[in-house]
């Protein structure tokens, strides 16, 4: 089973490639770790946002996207970008599941993730992608 895991941060959508065997998992297409929207008011950025993103989907055959959810409102609530990047990806024809920072800490609290094939930023990710493994 492949998942991309989705950390959405400013205009940037980053992602973690996972190849899953069983519970154990390998980190797939290291060279691609964060996909970024240009400009949010220009139709041709977020097109080629898009483009840019189900083209990579489209190049590994992802079984599932899992995204670390934002927050919706309060001190900490996401921008309106990383709702709309949020959307291109439900958009695309993968399955996607979006899981809340505390569902991810709940249900990795007896799972050790090792982030080591991972740079520091790509870390809760690759904690989405872990978490979509286990809830399945």
């Amino acid at each position: 089973m492949k998942i991309c895991g989705i950390e959405l941060k400013g205009n940037n959508a980053i992602v973690v490639s996972l190849q899953f065997d069983g519970t154990n998992y390998t980190v797939i297409h290291k060279d691609v770790k964060k996909i970024t929207l240009k400009d949010t008011d220009l139709q041709s950025d977020v097109q080629d946002f898009s483009k840019e993103l189900y083209s990579f989907f489209d190049s590994v055959v992802f079984d599932a996207i899992a995204i670390k959810g934002r927050a919706k409102k309060g001190k900490f609530a996401g921008g309106s970008v990383s709702f709309k990047i949020e959307g291109i990806i439900q958009n695309s024809k993968y399955t996607v599941a979006i899981f809340p920072g505390a569902t991810i800490k709940a249900k990795l609290k007896n799972t050790e993730v090792d982030a080591s094939e991972v740079n520091g930023y790509q870390e809760e990710a690759l904690r989405a992608a872990v978490c979509y493994r286990i809830t399945q």
